[in-house]
């Protein structure tokens, strides 16, 4: 094992080498977005000490229509997008500052931003976090479904901080991903705060035979999440300093609860697996991902995929 990997808990490298991010796809929309997500990107090239970011705009060619060509004449398109792309960029990034800009003309934008993050290594694609009405909750669907690498959401009211970190999950195999690249972050981004959560409810299978609003009933249920949680520690070396809660989720949605526990937590980032499988827990990653993307904007959602 490497000397730097053997400072953290991983089973091996791979593992280290799988959490860094090293290459990121931001993508760009021509509203007032853009600026939000360019200043996020200068953020984590500090962060992550990244050479490059990639900032890559796709044009439908459906939305070119006869009129808008009448209107431009002999102008191209792509380049006056470029220009406007740049200007905006290069009020934020220094001169010295590298950073590639790139203009694509694809009928499809989640599969031109797909092809071309894989054709060029991109490990993350990071994207305007909006409401559901003139947002990017389709296209975040889609992307996370088909893209093989992570995704990040970040709306516009998104701290430029990675201090306190709240980690939904149901400690299911995907866990090792999440604790991956919670141990990587605690390395650049010392001193980092995570507060680990899982949601649980009673099987309905139960709800004949068993009064699920009994305090007892659910404190049992509650010792079995610990349990579980006291389980993973010991396999993955969860640190003592991760706190964990276990909460019980009743009537509230998985969403509300997340969104509860990130108030009460203040956290600057939500970070969570594109998936997960446990018959008790309320947390089906799939399903609560798709949930969180289609409702209001509230904190930036890091989205792991399974490498």
């Amino acid at each position: 094992m490497s000397k730097i990997a053997s400072r953290f808990s991983y089973t091996t490298d791979n593992d280290y080498k799988i959490a860094i991010m090293k290459n990121i796809l931001v993508a760009t929309d021509l509203t007032e977005m853009d600026e939000k997500v360019i200043n996020y990107a200068k953020f984590l090239k500090n962060k992550w000490n990244l050479d490059t970011i990639n900032f890559v705009h796709n044009i439908r060619l459906y939305d070119i229509d006869d009129t808008l060509k009448d209107l431009l004449g002999t102008k191209d398109i792509k380049s006056i997008i470029h220009r406007n792309l740049n200007a905006k960029i290069s009020k934020i990034f220094q001169e010295d500052e590298n950073y590639t800009l790139e203009i694509l003309e694809n009928a499809n934008t989640e599969y031109a931003l797909k092809n071309w993050a894989e054709r060029n290594n991109v490990s993350t694609i990071l994207l305007g976090f909006k409401q559901k009405d003139n947002g990017t909750a389709a296209m975040s669907q889609k992307l996370i479904r088909i893209f093989k690498g992570d995704v990040l959401l970040v709306p516009a009211n998104a701290a430029l901080s990675w201090d306190r970190i709240l980690v939904p999950t149901d400690l299911s195999a995907m866990f090792r991903t999440i604790h991956a690249k919670m141990e990587v972050l605690k390395r650049i981004n010392p001193p980092v705060n995570f507060r680990i959560v899982k949601s649980f409810n009673i099987p309905t299978v139960f709800f004949p035979y068993i009064d699920i609003e009994d305090q007892k009933v659910i404190k049992e249920a509650e010792k079995h999440i610990n349990k579980q949680f006291i389980d993973a520690k010991k396999k993955y070396k969860i640190s003592d300093d991760d706190v964990f809660v276990a909460v019980f989720r009743g009537k509230n949605s998985i969403v509300e609860i997340i969104k509860k526990e990130s108030k009460a937590f203040n956290a600057d980032l939500i970070l969570m697996s594109a998936k997960g499988d446990s018959s008790v827990s309320s947390i089906l990653i799939g399903s609560t991902i798709n949930e969180l993307i289609n409702s209001a904007p509230f904190k930036a959602i890091y989205i792991l995929k399974e490498k």
